[in-house]
């Protein structure tokens, strides 16, 4: 009789537990103001936007609602929820405050039945590395945070985050996981290290060994060129356009490194020190910095806060002498750039008059007739004088002031046209006969002190070497690479 009375119990109770995870109560999210058309998810599934009523076993849930702010934020509410049997239960939902964008779908959303299909990488980030891309198996699987579901066995995890043109840092790891496991990863990306896309790309677009770097502490800052091939010189229809610009012509180059802005005076100092180089009657270096001896424009005799402005006043020889010192100095090739490198860099894959487009616009360089934000009355180099190197943003290849501030010598000497000119990116030089202190050389970029129709990516000039122009003249240095 006990037996019965037992069995009878046992039946009832499975029968009741049946009933129960039968039946559904309603969830009922409401919001308010912007929060409205927030996506609502429950136990990690998509129900709908807010508000909504959404259909629920009884028992205990996870209640998400999240709205995004931007690409890289979130507003989120989040509440564990208990509900009764054939019920309704109403939350009233209050987004809170911006946050980092977590990636979906969330290990912790997960059901059983999924994590049964296989394992879960946990991967997090720190701050500063928020949304680096995440690849497995060479597989984009979103941006860190995220949560991806892979296979059991062994997975290649690749974490990477551009950093600019060329560079990039990575985090890269093989990681071997369980059956239904969530394996939790903290990602660390390593230094800089040359872009993927540029190390994957064919000969012509680019060919290089790194992205930037100093070779000595008082040297200037190179950045790398990637090989590529481009058409040099300005189309008939070019505003400003003179006939020694012509005929354009396809020029291929090997890759090579340029330093990211104009040689500062700070820079050029340590070599004046150094060597004690004669500048003339331009420029002198004494304790208190540059002077100006001969008192040819007086906003040369600055003090040494301002040696951050680009050096001037030199001519082919001694900017000649300069690239000699660095290339002594620390035994790499340093010399002055080709015309066809100097225009490939300038224009840094565009094919418009300036590298930012056609029009000189606003705030894009130093020129006579170019407007900018920085006031007179606050900046003294506003007007006739160069202004601070990398003041102004920076074309494609990361260089500054490519075009305005100081003109920039070039290699070559100057033809009155490109026919015959050579095709490989090496400089064209015409025989001098004793000479070479007359025939012009090129220089490139336009100057503060000059229109802004000088100041296109295919302008160019034939000026005698040993002229130094006062404050106009300056120096932006190559060096070439193994």
């Amino acid at each position: 009789m006990k037996a019965v009375y037992i069995s009878t119990l046992l039946a009832l109770s499975f029968a009741a537990l049946t009933n129960a995870s039968a039946a559904e109560s309603t969830l009922s999210v409401t919001c308010r103001g912007n929060d409205v058309g927030a996506e609502v998810l429950v136990n990690g599934k998509f129900k709908g936007e807010c508000p909504v009523d959404v259909l629920v076993p009884e028992g205990r849930l996870n209640l998400k609602v999240q709205k995004e702010v931007d690409a890289s934020t979130v507003r989120q509410f989040e509440q564990e929820i208990r509900i009764g049997d054939n019920v309704t239960k109403t939350v009233n939902v209050v987004l809170g405050v911006s946050q980092p964008k977590v990636g979906k779908p969330h290990a912790q959303d997960l059901t059983r039945d999924e994590m049964k299909k296989g394992s879960v990488l946990s991967i997090t980030c720190r701050t500063d590395e928020m949304n680096a891309d995440v690849y497995v198996d060479g597989t984009h699987r979103g941006t860190c945070p995220v949560d991806v579901r892979v296979s059991e066995g062994t997975s290649k995890l690749r974490v990477q985050k551009k950093v600019d043109a060329f560079n990039e840092r990575i985090f890269e790891q093989e990681v071997r996981v369980g059956d239904g496991v969530v394996k939790n990863i903290v990602v660390q990306l390593d230094a800089l290290q040359l872009n993927t896309a540029i190390q994957q790309a064919k000969p012509e677009q680019a060919e290089v060994k790194t992205g930037k770097f100093q070779d000595c502490k008082y040297c200037p800052e190179m950045v790398v060129i990637p090989a590529g091939s481009f058409d040099m010189g300005s189309p008939d229809h070019e505003a400003g356009r003179n006939v020694d610009e012509g005929p354009v012509h396809r020029v291929t180059l090997p890759s090579f490194a340029m330093s990211e802005t104009e040689v500062t005076r700070a820079q050029f100092a340590v070599f004046v020190h150094e060597t004690k180089h004669d500048l003339g009657d331009c420029w002198a270096v004494n304790e208190y910095g540059w002077i100006n001896p001969a008192g040819r424009s007086s906003d040369l005799a600055v003090e040494v806060s301002l040696d951050n402005r680009p050096v001037s006043c030199v001519n082919w020889f001694d900017a000649q002498a300069y690239v000699q010192w660095l290339a002594k100095k620390t035994g790499k090739t340093y010399r002055l750039p080709t015309e066809s490198e100097w225009e490939y860099a300038a224009r840094a894959g565009t094919t418009t008059a300036r590298y930012w487009g056609d029009d000189v616009g606003q705030n894009n360089a130093n020129c006579s007739d170019c407007v900018h934000k920085w006031d007179a009355a606050t900046n003294p180099w506003e007007g006739e004088q160069a202004s601070p190197v990398a003041s102004f943003k920076p074309n494609a290849f990361g260089l500054y002031d490519m075009l305005g501030n100081v003109w920039e010598w070039t290699e070559d000497t100057y033809h009155s046209n490109y026919k015959g000119a050579p095709a490989d990116g090496s400089a064209w030089v015409q025989k001098t006969a004793g000479n070479d202190r007359i025939v012009g050389r090129v220089i490139r970029g336009g100057s503060f002190k000059n229109h802004s129709l000088f100041m296109r990516s295919a302008f160019r000039m034939g000026i005698e070497p040993i002229k130094r122009y006062d404050y106009r003249f300056g120096i932006r240095v190559v060096r070439s690479l193994p």
